[in-house]
């Protein structure tokens, strides 16, 4: 499954390095409405010779495709600690060889 929100009449996004779960449970019920697109993709399954991460990465991949969002190399704890040093420097170079 793929859900993606709609945020214009109402944002379903938690972030709860900000807000409070209660904070939230208000903004979800004040809401005028929480619009959702929802896409049925068919199952995936490991192949033989793929290990775990791989397989993770291509259903990710597959999830942002039919999202339409991109597939960063990352999850959604980056907002609960502190990116590496080493990971900003080398996104740095990149940046730098493009330009």
């Amino acid at each position: 499954l793929v859900f993606q929100y709609d945020p214009r009449f109402g944002d379903a996004f938690w972030n709860s390095t900000k807000h409070s779960m209660m904070t939230y449970i208000f903004n979800i019920i004040t809401s005028w409405a929480i619009v959702c697109d929802v896409w049925y993709l068919p199952p995936m399954v490991k192949e033989e010779e793929e290990d775990s991460i791989h397989f993770a990465n291509r259903v990710k991949a597959a999830v942002a495709a039919q999202g339409g969002m991109s597939m960063l190399p990352w999850d959604g704890g980056l907002k609960r600690k502190k990116v590496k040093e080493s990971f900003k420097e080398e996104q740095q170079r990149k940046y730098c060889q493009i330009v």
